[in-house]
């Protein structure tokens, strides 16, 4: 077993989809999308390095270290978006999932089709 994963904290997760309430633990050194995976709870995801916003959630309690999210900036961050695939856990988490259109329109504006 390495330090890190002896020294790993679990906290419990609780995540909104599509109105449906999911919980699981989530190590802080795994993020919150690999946890749920790990669960047998799917989220949406595509690129799981923090660029595309697929797996774009928003925060109702609880804080996690997201680094690594390039695509929600600083500003977005801070008002609750996370991108799942680089979220790590610094507490216990309540989450909404689902939040691709939300945060795409808070970042560029409404979308033009």
């Amino acid at each position: 077993m390495s330090d890190l994963a002896s020294a790993a904290v679990t906290y419990n997760v609780s995540i909104e989809v599509d109105a449906v309430e999911h919980s699981f633990p989530c190590r802080s050194d795994q993020t919150v999308l690999a946890a749920a995976e790990e669960a047998g709870v799917m989220l949406p995801s595509s690129c799981c390095s923090g660029v595309c916003t697929t797996c774009a959630a928003r925060l109702k309690s609880g804080s996690v270290e997201q680094s690594d999210a390039m695509g929600v900036k600083e500003d977005l961050r801070a008002d609750g978006f996370t991108l799942l695939c680089v979220a790590f856990p610094c507490s216990d988490l309540r989450l909404l999932a689902g939040q691709e259109d939300a945060l795409y329109e808070a970042q560029f504006g409404q979308y033009q089709k």
